[in-house]
């Protein structure tokens, strides 16, 4: 019986570990090892670490949450948890269940990539999974939001603060007048055909290949 178990064990959840263990409390953090981040050579924005490696922050982290006596760390996949009159309990993939009685989810959000070739092996890269981590490096090159969902429009609006943007409609329809009018006010281009491939040398972007044969030139997708 912890007195808190932690979902996740990259920043927030370590973080939130490292202030639980020290109010002298038992916590217990799951993690599988596997952060959104892992595919990033750098982070950026973080306090005092910019421009520092992920993985080696995690580490450092880890090791400093680690000297406190009342920390544990479980590498198992949390597959379940549910809430009882007293307590939370956490189920383990290996069917091992644990309790405790604050439960802290930190294990952030899962990519799942459009089955687009060439997309998957710049993912971190050229491809951002994040524009305010890895936006700046790209500053005044050229920039695509590929359509992936509503929320894609914003996206490319958000986008063109870093430089010039093409929103890549992969064969969706074309957006609403009002949607058009703001892209048109953030000088957002409009590329309708569906999308083949992504170009270029290495985790390198060149180009986006479209259906209908022609070639667009892109630095970044988002």
């Amino acid at each position: 019986m912890h007195d808190a178990i932690i979902i996740g064990g990259s920043f927030a959840g370590l973080s939130a570990a490292m202030y639980i263990a020290r109010a002298r409390r038992s916590v217990c953090i799951i993690d599988t090892g596997s952060p959104r981040n892992r595919f990033a050579a750098h982070s950026h924005g973080f306090f005092a670490q910019d421009g520092s490696e992920p993985g080696t922050m995690l580490a450092t982290a880890r090791s400093q949450a680690a000297t406190y006596p009342t920390a544990t760390f479980i590498a198992e996949e949390a597959v379940g948890a549910a809430r009882g009159p007293d307590s939370f309990s956490v189920k383990l993939a290996t069917g091992e269940v644990l309790e405790s009685a604050k439960l802290v989810l930190a294990f952030g959000i899962s990519d799942e990539l459009p089955a687009i070739p060439g997309l998957a092996e710049r993912w971190g890269s050229t491809v951002l999974h994040c524009p305010y981590c890895h936006g700046y490096e790209f500053s005044g090159q050229r920039l695509g939001v590929l359509n992936v969902s509503p929320m894609s429009i914003h996206q490319a609006m958000l986008i063109a603060e870093w430089g010039p943007t093409t929103l890549y409609l992969n064969g969706v329809s074309m957006p609403d007048d009002a949607a058009l009018a703001q892209l048109q006010k953030r000088g957002v281009a409009i590329e309708p055909a569906p999308v083949s491939a992504l170009r270029g040398e290495g985790t390198q972007l060149s180009a986006i290949e479209l259906r209908d044969g022609r070639m667009s030139g892109v630095d970044g997708v988002a």
